[in-house]
C-alpha cells in the first residue's frame, strides 16, 4: 500500500515538473528595430514635446464642438461596435486561457425498477450512481501557452483598434463641425452679396430712368443678381447635408446642428503644433500598436503550429459512487498521441503560419512608414496653409478696395458698370476663397493632431 502511495506521489510530481518546466516551441517575439530618424521631414524644431500630448478639450475651445464630441464618444455606432469587439476578444482570451487548466464535470443517475415475479412476488431495484470526471491536456510543448499568448495579443490589438476609432472619431467630428461652420459662413457671404447686387440693381434702374445709363446696364445687373442667387440654395444644401452627416457621427437622426464660434475662433490661440520625434509614434499611434500586436499573435501561432507536430499527452480521470455493489469506483487514463503521417498537412500549416507572420511583419513596417509620412505631410500642410490663408486675407482687402473704388468711379461717370461687375465677382470669389483657406487651416491642424496619435487625452 505504501509503495502505491509513493508511486502516485512520484507520478504527480513528475507531471507538475513537466508542466512547469515544459518548453515552448516556436520563436519568442522581439520587436523589430526600424530606424525612423531623429526628426520628421519639414519639422521646424527638434523638441521632443509633441502636439499630440495636448488634450483635445484644450485645443478645440468651442464649447458646442466639445459637447458634440462628448456625444459622439458616448453614442457613435462605430465606437460602440469597436468596444464590443474588445469584449469579444477578452472573452476569447479567457476561453483560451482556461485550456491550460483541468476541466472538471460531474453527473448523477438515479434508477428505480419494480418488477413482478411469478407467482405473486415483486422485485425492486434501486441505485444512485454519481461520477466526477477530470480531463487535462498537459502543455508539454507550450502549445496552449502559445495560444494564450496569441489570444492576448489579439485582445490588445482590438483594444488598439478601439483607441484608433476613438481618436479618429474626435478628428472626424471636429472636421465635420469646421466644414459646417465654413458652409454657413459661405452662405452668409452669398446672402450678403445678394443684398449688394439687389441694391446695385435698384440704383442702376434709377439711373436708367434718369437717362444716365442704358438698358444694357440694367440687364447686366439683373444677370449678376440671378447668378449669385443660384449660390444660396447650393450652400443651403451643403449645410443640410453636413448637419446630417455630423449628427450620424454622434449617433442621432438627421436634424439641425447649432454652431457656436465663427471659423476664425475655433482653435485656441497659442497652440503650436510641434510634432515631437518619430520614435514616439510607435508607442502612441493606435494603428501601429494594433499592427504590432497582430504581429505578436502571428508569431505565437508559429509555436502552436510546431506543437501540433509533436506528441500530446492528456489525462482523463473519474471517480464514482454506487450505493449498491462496488461503492467507490475510480479510474485514470493517460492518452499519448503522436502524429505519424498526415500527408504534409501539419508542415503546410506551419509554413502558412510562418508566411502569415512575415506578412504581418511587413504590415507593421508599412504602418510605421505610412505614419511617419502622414506626420511629415501634416507638418508641411500646416506650415504652407498658414501662408495661403494670410495671402487670402490680403486678397480680400485688395478686392474690397477695388470694389469700393469701382462703385465710386461708376457713380462719378468715370467707369463702366462692367468694371463694377468684375469687382463684385472678384470680391465674392476672394471672400469664398478666404473661407475655404481658413477651414483648410483648421483641417490641417486636426489632421496633424490625428497623425501624431493625439486625442487620447
Amino acid at each position: 500500500m505504501a509503495i502505491k502511495k509513493y508511486s502516485a506521489k512520484i507520478l504527480i510530481t513528475s507531471l507538475l515538473v513537466l508542466i512547469v518546466a515544459g518548453c515552448k516551441v516556436g520563436p519568442n517575439y522581439n520587436r523589430p528595430d526600424y530606424p525612423a530618424g531623429g526628426e520628421y521631414r519639414f519639422a521646424t524644431t527638434t523638441d521632443s514635446s509633441s502636439f499630440a500630448d495636448t488634450s483635445w478639450t484644450y485645443i478645440f475651445k468651442d464649447t458646442i464642438l466639445q459637447q458634440l464630441i462628448y456625444q459622439g464618444l458616448a453614442y457613435n455606432f462605430d465606437l460602440l461596435m469597436a468596444i464590443e469587439r474588445v469584449n469579444q476578444a477578452r472573452a476569447s482570451f479567457k476561453n483560451v486561457r482556461a485550456d491550460l487548466w483541468p476541466s472538471l464535470s460531474a453527473s448523477a443517475t438515479g434508477t428505480y425498477q419494480n418488477q413482478q415475479t411469478p407467482p405473486t412476488g415483486t422485485m425492486e431495484y434501486k441505485d444512485i450512481y454519481a461520477t466526477a470526471n477530470l480531463t487535462w491536456e498537459l502543455d508539454i510543448w507550450g502549445k496552449l501557452r502559445r495560444a494564450k499568448e496569441s489570444a492576448r495579443a489579439d485582445l490588445l490589438a482590438q483594444e488598439a483598434y478601439r483607441q484608433s476609432v476613438y481618436i479618429t472619431l474626435i478628428a472626424n467630428i471636429a472636421s465635420g463641425y469646421f466644414n459646417l461652420v465654413e458652409y454657413q459662413d459661405q452662405l452668409q457671404i452669398a446672402t450678403y452679396n445678394v443684398r449688394i447686387r439687389e441694391e446695385a440693381l435698384s440704383l442702376v434702374k434709377l439711373k436708367m430712368v434718369a437717362g444716365t445709363v442704358s438698358g444694357l446696364v440694367v440687364a447686366q445687373a439683373e444677370a449678376e443678381l440671378a447668378s449669385i442667387r443660384t449660390q444660396v440654395p447650393a450652400f443651403e444644401k451643403a449645410v443640410g447635408l453636413q448637419e446630417n452627416a455630423l449628427r450620424l457621427l454622434i449617433g442621432q437622426f438627421p436634424g439641425e446642428v447649432v454652431t457656436g464660434d465663427s471659423i476664425i475662433n475655433q482653435i485656441r490661440v497659442g497652440v503650436i503644433p510641434d510634432a515631437g520625434i518619430p520614435s514616439q509614434l510607435i508607442t502612441r499611434r493606435p494603428d501601429i500598436i494594433q499592427a504590432e500586436q497582430t504581429l505578436v499573435a502571428a508569431n505565437a501561432q508559429i509555436g502552436v503550429a510546431r506543437a501540433y507536430m509533436l506528441p500530446s499527452l492528456s489525462i482523463t480521470a473519474n471517480i464514482g459512487y454506487s450505493n449498491i455493489g462496488a461503492g467507490l469506483i475510480g479510474s485514470a487514463i493517460g492518452n499519448l498521441v503522436a502524429p505519424i503521417f498526415s500527408f504534409g498537412k501539419l508542415k503546410a500549416n506551419l509554413r502558412k503560419a510562418q508566411a502569415f507572420k512575415e506578412e504581418m511583419l511587413l504590415n507593421y513596417q508599412k504602418t510605421i512608414y505610412t505614419a511617419i509620412g502622414e506626420v511629415s505631410n501634416g507638418i508641411l500642410t500646416v506650415e504652407k496653409q498658414r501662408i495661403v490663408t494670410g495671402e487670402n486675407h490680403n486678397l480680400v482687402d485688395a478686392a474690397q478696395t477695388s470694389f469700393d473704388l469701382s462703385n465710386q468711379l461708376f457713380n462719378a461717370g468715370y467707369a463702366s458698370y462692367l468694371d463694377v461687375i468684375n469687382a463684385q465677382r472678384s470680391l465674392y470669389e476672394a471672400q469664398i476663397q478666404l473661407s475655404l483657406a481658413q477651414t483648410d487651416d483648421l483641417l490641417g491642424i486636426v489632421n496633424l493632431y490625428l497623425a501624431l496619435g493625439g486625442g487620447w487625452k
